[in-house]
C-alpha cells in the first residue's frame, strides 16, 4: 500500500499539511492506546470519511522490530476501541487539506486570489440530474 490517499475514483487529488497539537502528540496518543511506543515509533496518521458519518483514523508508526537497516517496516494501526473524528483531530492544532481535480494539471497551477460570499441569505435553490451530470462530464 503507497503512502498515498486513495479512494474509489480518484475524483479529486492533492496535498495535506498539519501542525501537531501542543497538548498532545502521535506517541502520547499510541501510549495510551496500550501499544509499545519503544517498538512502534509514530511517523504520521490517516483518515477516511464517507457518507452517513464513516470515519476512520489510524496512526502510521515504523514497526522497529520488523524494520531492517534495508528497509523501515511501516504499518497502519488502527483501533478496536472508538477513535472518533474529533479525537483525531484534537491530535493536530492546524489541519489544512487542498484537493482538486485530478486532470488538466492543476496541481502545477498557483490559486490567484481569495473569496468570500456572503451567502447568509442565499434562496434555496434544487439542482436537477442534468446539472449534476454536467459537472461530472468536466472530469
Amino acid at each position: 500500500m503507497e503512502m498515498k490517499a486513495d479512494v474509489q475514483y480518484n475524483d479529486f487529488v492533492g496535498t495535506a499539511a498539519a501542525d501537531i497539537s501542543d497538548h498532545t502528540t502521535l506517541k502520547a496518543l499510541i501510549i495510551k492506546r496500550g501499544l509499545d511506543a519503544k517498538r512502534f515509533e509514530p511517523i504520521g496518521a490517516t483518515f477516511y470519511h464517507g457518507y452517513a458519518k464513516f470515519f476512520n483514523g489510524a496512526i502510521l508508526c515504523i514497526d522497529n522490530e520488523k524494520s531492517t537497516p534495508e528497509k523501515k517496516h511501516i504499518v497502519n494501526i488502527s483501533f478496536e476501541a472508538e477513535f472518533t473524528q474529533e479525537q483525531f483531530f484534537d491530535l493536530f492544532k492546524r489541519f489544512s487539506v487542498h484537493i482538486h481535480k485530478k486532470f488538466n494539471g492543476y496541481e502545477n497551477m498557483q490559486i490567484d486570489e481569495e473569496l468570500v460570499v456572503d451567502d447568509r441569505d442565499a434562496p434555496e435553490v434544487n439542482i436537477d440530474e442534468e446539472t449534476m451530470r454536467d459537472e461530472e462530464v468536466d472530469f
